[in-house]
């Protein structure tokens, strides 16, 4: 009789050791991935120049199409990384011809950044659009 509970003992003890195996680290995941017309709307780098058709620092999004003032770009790439995503751009124009490779990230306050090398600008959306039309294109509110 011992050696039964000797042995039902060791394997009692061997379940409570299988139990309290340290937890593997989580990898880091992203946040939900936005729709390819989350972003859509008009932009300006200055707030108080969103009702100017002429600013100079003006942004239209439109599904894959990017319209800076003398540049229009179409996404070519999109990476969803942890809290941005990092976006390639196929532009014509001037001064802003070729590819660009910049990363975005919306802040809390309804802005969006943009980073292209060192340079990080600060956008504010002037103007919502719920989906991706040509109806954008040419406006720069």
């Amino acid at each position: 009789m011992k050696p039964l509970l000797a042995l039902a003992a060791v394997a009692t003890l061997g379940l409570v050791a299988c139990d309290q195996v340290a937890p593997t680290t989580p990898e880091p995941t992203p946040g939900p991935i936005a729709q390819s017309s989350a972003l859509n709307g008009t932009y300006n780098l200055l707030e108080s120049n969103c009702g100017d058709p002429t600013s100079d620092k003006s942004l239209v999004i439109d599904g894959n199409k990017f319209m800076f003032p003398g540049a229009t770009c179409t996404v070519a790439n999109a990476e969803q990384q942890v809290n941005q995503t990092r976006v390639t751009l196929a532009c014509e124009g001037s001064p802003a011809a070729g590819n660009r490779v910049v990363d975005l990230q919306t802040r809390p306050d309804g802005t969006l950044r943009i980073t292209e090398d060192s340079t990080t600008l600060t956008y504010h959306q002037c103007m919502k659009a719920t989906a991706s039309t040509d109806s954008l294109v040419g406006q720069t509110m």
